[in-house]
């Protein structure tokens, strides 16, 4: 059997078969020999070469920190069904962002979520296929907008230190603000900017007034280059309460006219803060801050008279204001002391502000008085130092600074009067007694001193014949130093100890002997 459909004969249809079912099988036939030629094509077709798919990106314009979805279909090139198999990388500013698969049960469209991070007026995403086919656009992402929130402690004591708190939000989206924040009290009064921590909050100190009273304070944004200022927070309020305190005035009763006399206010309680300002008969005299509860000036009357001294605590630290006054009476000018500084001996007294000299070593003791008949107390620096009213030089070192005093008293002001004691190098002394110095007969023995003898610093006395050796020997015999005189003529024997430089001299005795 031949066929014009160029489609080959079957080999079943045989003459006998009846007309229908002849033409049931003739279709089986056609539709399966087309559909083997349409799997022939898709076997021996080539796979897909770089250019055959067609990228289409979609984008929109966002905001920082604000999630959206960025897709990317691929399709063959000029086709409307169909596309290739692979990877589509999608970049912003060429940077990787996400990556999704398409073909097969992935179907055509890739798609991603990204999350903006920085605001721009343009950036540039693009998608990219495995074989280089690619798709770009520009969006704009914007800055996003915040919040801001303070909190206070709500109560506070009069002028005590407290912290005012902020917390930044972003309104959408997961950015966290960064830049600072500005606190106000409702005024519109700045009582202080802080940076923002990685959570978006910052404080600041805060003294609250010295008055009671309610306080108002809002925060605001300053805003980053992500996100936009946020205008006034809601305000919140601090109540600040003064507990309440009691003053005292202290100063002396009795006070002289150009002597300066010391004034104290005592703040109960001593937790209180603030000032106090004093006056007297009305003049201000000064304000003082108090500390630990007290606050002090010091005040010179310049006339006589009672005066009525009032001190005005303005409260603070939680303590309430409170005044407190004192009565005193200013007499007239107390008088000048004089002191008289007599030293033991003919010398007489030492004049004030007088210089004088001793050596190391040397003691001296005073006999001391004043005209208002008050003790008289000594004082001394430097190489120096007192025993009761006995002074004593022990080194040179520089001048001794020595002060005689008196209290103030009986009418009489209290007084000091200086004196400067030069120091020098001190004399070595000795108890020691040799024998005379005079004319001897040949064979005599001479005592000079004992074996042991030493001077005042506790250094050996050395004895020698110093000229007319032939005449003069020097023995010791039974503890003690002698000089044996041998020979006519005459001789000078010598007893010395060394000096300490630059604080005692050195120690010299000598006598001349002559032998006959």
């Amino acid at each position: 059997m031949s066929r014009t459909d160029g489609l080959p004969s079957s080999p079943h249809l045989l003459p006998s078969t009846p007309p229908s079912e002849r033409l049931r099988m003739k279709r089986i036939i056609t539709l399966t020999a087309a559909t083997a030629l349409i799997a022939a094509a898709f076997i021996s077709s080539p796979p897909a070469q770089a250019g055959t798919v067609a990228v289409t990106l979609s984008a929109r314009n966002g905001t920082v920190g604000v999630p959206q979805t960025v897709s990317a279909t691929v399709k063959d090139a000029g086709q409307s069904v169909g596309g290739g198999v692979g990877t589509v990388v999608f970049a912003a500013n060429g940077n990787q962002i996400g990556t999704d698969s398409v073909g097969g049960q992935n179907g055509t469209t890739a798609s991603i979520n990204w999350t903006p991070s920085a605001a721009s007026a343009s950036t540039n995403i693009t998608a990219t296929f495995d074989d280089g086919s690619s798709d770009a656009t520009s969006v704009s992402i914007a800055t996003v907008g915040t919040t801001a929130s303070i909190t206070t402690p709500g109560s506070a004591g009069t002028s005590t230190q407290v912290t005012l708190a902020a917390q930044v939000r972003a309104k959408v989206g997961s950015y966290v603000p960064s830049g600072s924040v500005t606190f106000f009290t409702s005024n519109g009064t700045s009582v202080g900017t802080s940076n923002l921590d990685g959570s978006g909050r910052g404080s600041v100190a805060y003294t609250t007034p010295a008055a009671a009273g309610t306080v108002y304070l809002y925060v605001v944004y300053n805003g980053d280059s992500n996100a936009s200022a946020s205008g006034k927070s809601s305000s919140d309020s601090i109540k600040v309460t003064a507990a309440a305190s009691s003053l005292s005035l202290v100063a002396p009763q009795t006070n002289y006219t150009g002597s300066p006399v010391q004034i104290t206010a005592k703040v109960n309680p001593p937790s209180g803060t603030g000032s106090v300002a004093f006056s007297a008969n009305g003049s201000a005299l000064g304000s003082a801050n108090v500390a630990n509860g007290v606050a002090t000036v010091t005040w010179v009357p310049a006339s006589s008279g009672n005066f009525t001294l009032k001190a005005v605590y303005s409260g603070g630290g939680g303590a309430a204001g409170a005044t407190a006054t004192n009565s005193v009476t200013v007499v007239q000018p107390l008088k000048a002391d004089l002191i008289s500084l007599n030293p033991s001996g003919p010398a007489g007294p030492w004049p004030a502000g007088s210089t004088q000299g001793l050596a190391n070593g040397a003691s001296v003791q005073f006999a001391t008085s004043s005209s208002s008949g008050l003790p008289v107390t000594l004082t001394v620096s430097g190489p120096c130092g007192l025993s009761g009213n006995t002074l004593n030089v022990n080194g040179v070192g520089g001048p001794c600074a020595l002060v005689a005093s008196t209290p103030g008293g009986n009418g009489y002001a209290p007084t000091t009067q200086n004196y400067t004691v030069l120091t020098g190098v001190g004399n070595q002394t000795a108890s020691v007694n040799p024998a005379a110095s005079g004319p001897y007969r040949k064979g005599a023995t001479l005592l000079l001193a004992p074996a042991s003898a030493q001077t005042s610093l506790g250094n050996k006395i050395t004895w020698s014949v110093t000229s007319g050796g032939k005449s003069c020997k020097i023995k010791r015999a039974g503890g003690n130093v002698k000089v044996s005189l041998v020979k006519k003529g005459s001789c000078h024997v010598s007893g010395s100890a060394p000096a300490v430089p630059g604080q005692w001299a050195p120690f010299t005795t000598g006598r001349d002997y002559t032998v006959r």
